[in-house]
């Protein structure tokens, strides 16, 4: 099985004039603390162009810039919860990307969605005046269209279906997304312990991306009088990599991105595939900031 994917596009399946259906790593990192080599946690889905973000980081716009997606095709934007690392750059984004749109954005999550645009219209509103005036834009909240969910739903937008389901991240209200659009299948889990709604929502999926903490080697770098605590608490709302791999495996779905990763100290990422192969036999990687995984295509939905 694959151990990695090299970063190049791959030919289109879609026929000539399409591009591939692909899902590009924009933030891998898990977790609220900066780190050096990873962004915080977006994922984008890309078919024919159009873009949906899961979840938008610290940071999402430049590395959206960076892996060369066009901010004029933003479609949609779905949070999966309020942790920071998740959803600090949700406003900013359309706000930065507001001179490229031409269609409203929608932005779908669990509230208080609606109330973050409305304080960011709040925070910006010297800015958004100056570049209507300058521009003769609308006002930049023409272009959001929030939709907030608190259980389990399902949407259909712009040829997209996009199905939630409530997910296990205690306290949190967190969500899990499947999107089905353009002959692919792919779900994301936010950030969840092992959760069977998760397994019933990815069923033969073409794509899993599926957070993962490495523990393996945790109690290494913990204080001892606390290792035990917080083991148990990243145990009780996060997936390790066997974890993942086993939602996988009952889901039966065709591939895994282990993203984003947690980690207490450096692991390399044959040790995390080494955990998830374990239990999953088909093709899975290890996230990484602006890696790129085509999609099979399964038939039209």
């Amino acid at each position: 099985m694959p151990r990695a994917y090299a970063p190049e596009l791959a030919e289109s399946p879609a026929g000539p004039g399409r591009s591939a259906p692909e899902v590009v790593v924009l933030g891998s990192a898990g977790g609220p603390t900066p780190k050096a080599a990873r962004r915080p946690v977006s994922h984008a889905l890309v078919i024919d162009g159009e873009v949906t973000l899961v979840d938008c980081g610290n940071g999402v716009a430049g590395q959206y810039v960076a892996a060369g997606l066009d901010l004029g095709r933003l479609r949609r934007i779905l949070i999966s919860h309020h942790h920071i690392d998740h959803v600090a750059d949700v406003a900013t984004l359309v706000h930065l990307a507001w001179s490229q749109l031409e269609d409203p954005v929608a932005v779908i999550g669990p509230p208080p969605l609606r109330r973050i645009f409305d304080l960011h219209y709040e925070a910006f509103a010297t800015d958004i005046e100056s570049r209507m005036q300058d521009e003769g834009r609308p006002h930049l909240r023409e272009f959001v269209q929030i939709t907030e969910i608190d259980c389990d739903s399902a949407l259909e937008h712009s040829g997209a279906r996009i199905t939630a389901a409530l997910v296990e991240h205690p306290p949190l209200r967190a969500f899990a997304y499947r999107i089905d659009q353009g002959g692919a299948s792919i779900c994301f889990s936010g950030d969840t312990r092992p959760s069977t709604a998760l397994a019933a929502l990815a069923q033969d999926a073409d794509l899993l991306v599926h957070e993962t903490t490495y523990l393996a080697n945790a109690a290494d770098f913990l204080p001892a009088a606390r290792a035990a605590q917080v083991l148990a608490r990243m145990r009780a709302v996060h997936s390790d990599p066997a974890g993942a791999a086993w939602i996988a495996s009952a889901a039966g779905v065709g591939a895994l991105l282990l993203s984003p990763v947690g980690a207490f100290g450096p692991v390399a990422d044959e040790e995390i595939l080494d955990e998830a192969t374990a239990s999953f036999s088909g093709p899975a990687w290890v996230g990484s900031d602006l890696l790129r995984v085509p999609l099979p295509i399964r038939g039209d939905i």
